[in-house]
């Protein structure tokens, strides 16, 4: 009984020692969606109408609009489409019937003629808008995306493997200015921004990552992870320099805005009431009297008022007084909160005449 439970205790040390090893959550490899090149085939030359052919693509075209304004969507484009085969050299028919097609949902037969219009009045006002249309158009692909998109990803998994958080943030950040849509690319950044301490960027990129992926799989987990994140313990250091920085930041980083921003306040006001002019006494010394024989007389001192900032040293020892002991203050908060969050932990390690049960608070 007793080797049994031995050999479990290792087990557990030896699988304690392979999790640390990897050391770090899995990343997402996901590609992102690439839109496909919004290019145009080349257009055949078409052949030119008869009159008749387009007097009657005309009427067929205002038997369309009429169609179109009772809502019978598909028979204005099954005329449109009949106009356009008659006279097949119109843009205004090219251009009307990609919207008709586009009404139905028809995205591959729109962009098709969109083209078309493009072909026929590469000058029109409406061009550029029927660009535009195709690339949207464009059904997304994920099977040729740039390398100048995946390049810096790949190097992102690369540095976050290696315990290099900071050169992976950036790379996924790279990543992300090249793909700025790229869901995983968002995840993976967090992961790298929660191993060096940034929460709050890596609470930004989930909340991202979930916007971009609404129905992800795993949104319960991200759900999960953007709690932990802002559950974990205070840092003193940092509410300690914080506070040093900027009066009441302190208070504002372990979660006390109201105290944080009254304690701005307070500084704020000492370092106005600092700079506040008023009239001060200044002595000068005078050397220009003479007595009523012109016999210049001796120099003495007097005093005038003068413009001046008589309470600027108060003013600031006061400011300084307030964010130095802000700053103390945010320090033994942030200390005795992590202290009131005690966990705890067991383990079974071997003794001497058995297995023993360690329970350890920290």
């Amino acid at each position: 009984m007793r080797v049994a439970l031995i050999a479990l205790l290792a087990a557990e040390l030896l699988l304690a020692d392979s999790a640390a090893a990897q050391g770090r959550a899995p990343l997402k490899r996901g590609l992102p969606a690439v839109a496909a090149r919004p290019a145009c085939a080349p257009l055949a030359a078409a052949r030119a109408a008869t009159p008749e052919q387009r007097r009657a693509a005309r009427e067929l075209a205002q038997r369309a609009q009429q169609s179109a304004i009772l809502g019978d969507r598909n028979a204005a484009r099954d005329q449109l489409r009949q106009a356009a085969a008659m006279d097949p050299t119109n843009p205004d028919l090219a251009y009307q019937l990609a919207r008709a097609h586009e009404a139905v949902g028809a995205g591959d037969d729109a962009k098709t003629e969109y083209c078309r219009f493009v072909a026929l009045a590469p000058t029109a006002p409406e061009a550029a808008e029927a660009r535009e249309r195709v690339g949207a158009l464009a059904r997304p692909t994920q099977a040729t995306v740039p390398e100048q998109v995946m390049a810096p990803f790949r190097t992102g998994i690369a540095h976050y493997e290696a315990g290099r958080f900071a050169q992976a943030v950036t790379a996924f950040g790279s990543a992300i200015v090249a793909q700025p849509d790229w869901a995983d690319a968002y995840y993976d950044r967090a992961l790298a921004n929660a191993a060096r301490g940034q929460r709050e960027l890596a609470i930004a990129d989930l909340q991202q990552y979930l916007r971009l992926r609404p129905d992800a799989d795993d949104r319960q987990a991200v759900m999960s992870r953007i709690t932990g994140l802002r559950a974990e313990p205070l840092s003193a250091g940092t509410a300690l320099g914080l506070g040093l920085v900027v009066p009441g930041a302190g208070q504002m980083y372990t979660g006390r805005k109201l105290f944080g921003l009254a304690t701005l306040a307070v500084a704020g006001g000492a370092v106005a009431y600092a700079l506040k002019s008023d009239l001060v006494t200044e002595r000068y010394m005078v050397t220009t009297d003479q007595d009523p024989f012109g016999n210049p007389l001796p120099a003495y001192m007097a005093t005038r008022q003068v413009p001046g900032r008589p309470y600027l040293t108060a003013g600031l020892a006061t400011a300084g007084a307030v964010a130095v002991s802000s700053a103390l203050e945010a320090f033994v908060y942030a200390r005795h909160a992590n202290q009131r969050e005690q966990r705890v932990s067991a383990s079974l390690y071997p003794a001497a005449d058995g297995v023993a049960l360690r329970l350890t608070l920290r």
